[in-house]
């Protein structure tokens, strides 16, 4: 008999929260890119009547701003994608186990002559071997380091 351990159980996998959580990332990717233009127009009115030292470093310290809500942003827009992408093979594995559970169900549904005419000539109705699944791997980059003074 061929091993199916593993198909009794569902998936233990939250699609909803999953679902919510791809979707709170991408919200609050969106409100971090939407503070820079705000910001940015705040900062140039303040540094309208600003000059010398204090000016470019506070120009430069609104570029690090800038640049870091638009990486927050983005790493946050990965995140959702790798949820995404977690919940896809999730739902994958479960189909898996769905149909593992129906051949199961209807092996264990055959008669006796079934049963003998399968020992003689050979299964008709082969187990469901689902194709390898390589796990998905996940990196960071780099971070990048600027001056904060």
């Amino acid at each position: 008999m061929v091993d199916l351990r593993g198909i009794s159980e569902d998936v233990p996998f939250d699609w909803g929260a999953a679902n919510r959580l791809a979707a709170e990332l991408r919200a609050s990717a969106a409100e971090c890119e939407g503070q820079i233009p705000r910001r940015t127009a705040v900062a140039n009115v303040a540094a309208a009547e600003w000059r010398g030292v204090y000016a470019r470093q506070f120009a430069g310290r609104m570029r690090i701003c800038g640049d870091d809500a638009r990486r927050l942003a983005a790493a946050m827009r990965q995140a959702a994608n790798q949820v995404d992408e977690l919940s896809r093979l999730a739902r994958e594995e479960q189909e898996r186990r769905e149909k593992a559970r129906e051949w199961q169900r209807r092996q264990q549904e055959e008669g006796v002559f079934e049963q003998i005419g399968d020992f003689l000539f050979g299964e008709d109705d082969l187990p469901p071997v689902p194709d390898p699944v390589t796990p998905p791997v996940y990196t960071s980059p780099a971070p990048v380091t600027a001056g904060r003074e």
